[in-house]
């Protein structure tokens, strides 16, 4: 608080008259005595005189925005980059385009999308569109589960008089293809796995000693199918032989939980039983009722009785009769062997080499 200097006492001229001052003593200006006394706070002597200067003090301040004006006055598409990684179904990202100029409008004259087909925004505006100042609108982009095997696109939000620049969104991945046909478990599900490491050989006993260098082995997946309806039979042999070069999304169906909590469009939920079952996160996992009725999301978290996956699903998924298995990226190897028992019936052996898994 501020200090109170005491003031000396009113300045009195009784001894020499206030006509004939040739003779006072009168103190210099920079003395107290010429102060005016000023009353302080209640309790405070009347006579002290309040200082002008305020207190020393040191506070610690907060660090604030370098660009403060370059945030605003621009136009901002969030988020700038989605990586989608493996891409099976079709999958939705929301997109939010926001003019931030304070006092000036803009016009949505175009949306383009550059690189291969497959990806399609849904404008809700109809371009051209006024785009107001502050105003940020959520667009929505379709990734089809069919197109280009790798996904490179760069979509862009074009303005007039904007920059593109500022106003893309990049969109990266690769489309799997779908094998949904569970195994004939008369037949066992075979899986091997390979692992690499170093041979190191001790300098003095002669002892061995591995070093691992794979952080998952790779290994093979292979199971029988037996398929006694028309349609499926001739659809997996028609994806089999179509897509040879191909990446599949293989199903581990030997780990297959049951859906026990029912899921609707847009959640992100899925509620199973996650135990002893090798879900990975960043990993891949498929709702799954029957080889036409499936969808394959990425997983985001895992808790102990749900899934939590990074895009909403776009069906509604009943608990009764959906099963939840988590997938894994697998190549079709050398021979695979179909015997047609008749034009209906299919009897297929189907063995994959996995790039990455676990037991």
């Amino acid at each position: 608080m501020a200090t109170g200097v005491l003031h000396p006492g009113w300045l009195s001229l009784e001894s020499v008259g206030v006509t004939n001052l040739a003779d006072a003593e009168i103190p210099v200006p920079t003395s107290n005595g010429w102060a005016m006394p000023i009353p302080l706070f209640a309790g405070d002597q009347p006579s002290a005189l309040a200082d002008p200067r305020p207190d020393a003090f040191e506070k610690i301040g907060v660090e604030g925005p370098a660009n403060d004006l370059t945030f605003l006055d621009r136009i901002h598409v969030v988020p700038r980059r989605r990586d989608l990684g493996a891409v099976i179904s079709e999958q939705e990202i929301e997109v939010e385009v926001w003019n931030a100029r304070r006092n000036r409008a803009k016009i949505l004259d175009d949306i383009t999308v550059e690189g291969a087909a497959g990806i399609t925004v849904v404008d809700h505006l109809g371009v051209p569109a006024h785009f107001p100042a502050t105003q940020s609108e959520v667009f929505t982009v379709i990734v089809d589960e069919e197109g280009d095997p790798q996904i490179d696109n760069l979509i862009s939000w074009v303005f007039l008089d904007v920059s593109e620049a500022g106003t893309t969104l990049a969109v990266l991945g690769f489309r799997l293809i779908p094998f949904p046909y569970p195994p004939n478990l008369v037949s066992p599900v075979s899986e091997t796995f390979g692992y690499t490491t170093n041979l190191i050989e001790a300098a003095f006993s002669g002892m061995e000693q591995r070093v691992q260098l794979r952080v998952k082995p790779t290994g093979t997946i292979g199971y029988s199918v037996f398929l006694i309806d028309r349609r499926e039979a001739q659809m997996a042999a028609a994806i089999l032989f179509g897509n040879q070069p191909r990446a599949f999304g293989v199903g581990r169906w030997q780990f297959k939980t049951p859906l026990t909590v029912g899921a609707g469009v847009d959640d992100l939920d899925f509620y199973c039983d996650t135990s002893d079952i090798p879900f990975d996160v960043g990993g891949l996992v498929m709702l799954w009722v029957n080889p036409f009725v499936w969808e394959v999301l990425t997983i985001e978290t895992i808790a102990a009785d749900h899934l939590t996956t990074s895009t909403p699903t776009r069906n509604d998924w009943n608990a009764v009769e959906t099963f939840v298995l988590p997938v894994v990226v697998g190549r079709l190897t050398e021979d695979e062997g179909q015997t047609w028992e008749s034009l209906m019936a299919l009897s297929q052996t189907v063995a994959f080499t996995i790039d990455g898994f676990e037991p």
